[in-house]
């Protein structure tokens, strides 16, 4: 394709993996027209919405001056369909009106929500960190002499129950982590000491834990675990994993199990290589880190690495392999006290690991390094002491 053509870029998703994707295409001056579609209006750090239901107010993040500034142009609204053949995207607008936008490179990152359906219940009776307004409303039900019940062991729900522990006296809180909450050598696990630091938080903060029973049903207060008991609540929480648009599926892509678009080393769908897939509804396998997990520590450089294969499918040059390992994960507990959990490039847990108020730090400072990388306004400040690495 030469310079004078047309080269229509749409980004479906303005999270950190597809904002990040759109930010460097604008800037880059790669596309002819830039498009970003979502069905907010601005940017949501989804890493900080459980100190939003605890009570913080999110900053402004508008998307339209955002995408103004690099050359491209915001449509509010949400994608219903993909046709591959026909190269657009079915969009129906926050206006009421359908839209049909035709792309050259379309860049697929619509992210991923909590899976609430595979509990009966859990989709009437508990709300989920997912947007503001659901995150406002659970804090508007949380308070003293209240019960919330969190379900899920993830990191999530162990943020969640420490900020709540913190932040809102008298507020009773019930941790269901299911069958597990234990140390984990796996991937995404927690090593001794990260455990024992976490089950000593959560200890200090009176949350109540749970464990040795999966939640099966909900009813208007109360939640039935798998053996037999039953937990009351004021509020529910639901951690308990994410799903993915079918979005994909639904256009005949190439997916796995789960709905997530299979790629190849340049992030391009294996199917429609016109499609680039990026952050949590994507299958990408990065050299060494192995199978990316929904994260923001993956869907940030996956967004840059989208840039350079837009740039690349436009002008007919080579396309580098998305290469990605992981060294720590960060996790608050709470405003001053947090862990660090060092791991390997797989992202499974060594035993090395920081903890309490210099971990708090680093965590506060890496949100704030993401939203500079994306190349939103922040006040980052100087690294809070020497960076995290492996030895």
């Amino acid at each position: 394709m030469t310079s004078s053509e047309a080269f229509r870029v749409v980004v479906l998703g303005g999270g950190y993996a597809g904002l990040t994707a759109a930010a460097r295409i604008g800037e880059a001056g790669t596309a002819t027209s830039l498009t970003l579609v979502d069905a907010k209006t601005e940017f949501v750090e989804r890493i900080r919405l459980h100190e939003i239901a605890a009570g913080t107010e999110p900053r402004a993040l508008p998307y339209a001056p955002f995408l103004a500034e690099r050359g491209g142009c915001f449509l509010q609204g949400r994608a219903v369909a993909i046709d591959p053949e026909a190269r657009t995207v079915s969009v129906d607008g926050a206006d009421g009106a359908p839209h049909t936008l035709p792309y050259d490179v379309l860049v697929y990152a619509p992210g991923s929500r909590t899976v609430r359906d595979a509990v009966p219940g859990a989709a009437e009776h508990a709300a989920a960190l997912d947007d503001v307004a659901g995150s406002r409303a659970l804090g508007a039900a949380l308070g003293p002499g209240r019960t919330v019940l969190i379900v899920g062991g993830g990191l999530t729900a162990i943020e969640a129950a420490c900020e709540f522990g913190e932040r809102i006296p008298g507020l009773r809180i019930v941790l269901a982590p299911g069958r597990a909450f234990a140390p984990s050598v796996e991937v995404g696990g927690l090593s001794q000491a990260g455990f024992r630091h976490v089950e000593a938080t959560l200890a200090r903060l009176g949350v109540e834990v749970r464990s040795g029973a999966r939640v099966t049903g909900l009813r208007e207060g109360a939640a039935t675990l798998e053996d037999g008991t039953e937990i009351a609540f004021d509020a529910c929480l639901w951690a308990a994993g994410f799903e993915v648009p079918s979005l994909a599926r639904d256009a005949g892509i190439a997916v796995n199990e789960r709905g997530e678009v299979l790629t190849d080393p340049q992030l391009r769908s294996v199917s429609h290589p016109e499609i680039v897939a990026v952050g949590d509804a994507a299958h990408v396998i990065a050299a060494p880190g192995g199978k990316c997990r929904m994260s923001c520590a993956a869907g940030r450089p996956m967004g840059e690495l989208a840039a350079r294969t837009v740039a690349g499918l436009a002008g007919g040059g080579a396309h580098d392999p998305f290469r990605f390992s992981y060294a720590f994960r960060c996790v608050s507990l709470g405003r001053d006290d947090g862990l660090i959990q060092f791991v390997d490039g797989m992202d499974r847990p060594v035993e090395q690991v920081w903890t309490g108020a210099r971990a708090a730090r680093w965590k506060e400072y890496i949100c704030r390094r993401t939203l500079a990388g994306i190349g939103l306004d922040t006040t980052v400040g100087a690294p809070p002491d020497t960076p995290p690495q492996i030895s």
